[in-house]
């Protein structure tokens, strides 16, 4: 199927493993020329070079990366230093650490929020308009499925994702889908990446309850 996006540019973020590479590929797949993004520089390239070795020859899409963490004023200001305009953007960073509510203090917070909501809304400001400008946006935020079933250890990521998918669809019910924008959230469930591993071995340390 083609889904007419070929020669489109893509923002990646987290895109060296995980969900994140797997949209990058995907990408890459169908066309679409893709910047990585991930904080990890070993990891990004050697994912890279992997699309760039399989891909490359017969889809023409050029592969750039950028080790950079995205949640930072500064890692945004490398990325879009190396290109301003994108069609697609998907939004996705790692989730605050599990535990109890208890012990986090405003610090905490103020981090989960920042990287899991405040982010991704900074990225659709920088882009969005752009994208209106051209008639064709795709914005996509991989958050979490426990904003519709929230998890007990996951109060940080259910807090700060559920902010941002209230953002989105109010934006989303804005004119710019009039304009060829679209804004969605996707909310995976269990895949097996290093956070779900990283969850499951912290459950599988926690005292049964009585």
């Amino acid at each position: 199927m083609d889904l007419g996006i070929a020669g489109k540019w893509a923002l990646v973020c987290g895109a060296s493993k995980g969900l994140g590479w797997g949209c990058a590929q995907a990408l890459v797949q169908e066309g679409v020329n893709v910047l990585m993004v991930a904080r990890g520089a070993e990891q990004l390239e050697a994912s890279a070079s992997k699309l760039i070795a399989e891909y490359v020859d017969s889809t023409r899409a050029s592969v750039l990366f950028c080790a950079q963490d995205i949640t930072t004023q500064a890692g945004r200001a490398a990325v879009f230093a190396m290109r301003r305009d994108f069609d697609i953007v998907v939004t996705n960073a790692g989730g605050p650490p599990t535990g109890d509510f208890r012990d986090w203090d405003r610090g905490a917070w103020i981090k989960a929020v920042d990287a899991n909501m405040l982010t991704p809304i900074e990225l659709i400001k920088a882009t969005v308009d752009g994208m209106a400008s051209r008639g064709f946006g795709r914005i996509v935020n991989i958050t979490s499925s426990s904003v519709k079933a929230p998890i007990d250890v996951l109060g940080l990521s259910n807090g700060a994702r559920s902010g941002l998918t209230g953002f989105v669809a109010g934006v989303a019910r804005s004119p710019l889908a009039a304009q060829g924008v679209t804004i969605n959230n996707l909310l995976p469930g269990v895949f097996d990446t290093d956070r779900i591993k990283t969850m499951l071995e912290a459950n599988s340390q926690r005292p049964a309850k009585a």
